[in-house]
């Protein structure tokens, strides 16, 4: 499979919404099609824009049985809110879609973008982050898809150590995922969510289908804890795998 890489504004990367793999696996694709819809056709202006979904694109994404599914998460993002924080106060909430149809007689399926949306899906002038489409669908997870574009986002966040990475309370974790009231025992949380993540990426890695994952150290208890996530990517193997064993000594 040839890999396909697409970009979104960091803004929409750290964004607050809920969505299921079958969904995020839809959004992902409507992104890709967004981008080459506007970007590659170099359209000027933000304006609501009509997606046009090839049954195949969608079959990339559930199996040959598709059709339900499709329809199931195509409404699920209709009604699915996104909602974005800026540092000022303001706040931001739009759907991910206006509306979706099925188109019987041609074969196809149509939905509309808002154009209040589109600037965090194809503006690129400031803070983005780029990530393989083809890694980021065949991840099992919604939380290591969420985790997979959090750790492309800050792969070149260059920390102490020369070691890339970032920080996330729970708190701001739970807020991202909207898991406000699931999983409200901490390890719990952990388990299903982050350690769930690091297992899929650090797998998918070691059989060289993903180009990184994550190591963690948690730190803190109850509504204080904190997660310092330290990103291992292919491209510099030998000096971060010193690194990384350093910092988990230091961690131990």
């Amino acid at each position: 499979m040839n890999e396909i890489k697409v970009c979104q504004s960091n803004i929409l990367t750290e964004a607050k919404y809920d969505v299921n793999r079958i969904q995020k696996n839809c959004l992902y694709k409507i992104i890709e099609q967004v981008r080459h819809d506007y970007v590659e056709n170099t359209q000027k202006g933000y304006t609501n824009l009509h997606v046009i979904l090839q049954p195949s694109v969608l079959e990339d994404i559930t199996d040959k049985k598709h059709k339900q599914e499709a329809h199931d998460a195509l409404v699920a993002l209709r009604k699915r809110d996104v909602e974005i924080h800026y540092e000022d106060g303001s706040w931001f909430n739009c759907g991910f879609i206006n509306w979706a149809k099925w188109i019987a007689k041609e074969n196809i399926y149509k939905v509309e973008v808002s154009s209040e949306i589109m600037p965090y899906l194809v503006d690129l002038a400031r803070q983005y982050t780029s990530y393989s489409l083809t890694v980021a669908i065949s991840l099992k997870s919604v939380y290591s898809q969420r985790f997979y574009e959090l750790c492309c986002q800050y792969r070149n966040n260059i920390e102490k150590g020369g070691i890339p990475g970032f920080h996330k309370t729970q708190q701001q974790l739970r807020e991202m995922f909207c898991l406000e009231n699931k999983y409200k025992d901490n390890q719990d949380f952990n388990r299903r969510v982050v350690n769930k993540a690091q297992a899929e990426l650090k797998s998918m890695y070691e059989s060289k289908q993903c180009d990184l994952y994550f190591d963690v150290n948690i730190k803190g208890r109850g509504k204080y804890m904190c997660y310092d996530f330290k990103i291992y990517t292919r491209e510099k193997t030998t000096q971060q795998q010193a690194a990384f064993d350093d910092i988990r000594k230091k961690w131990l």
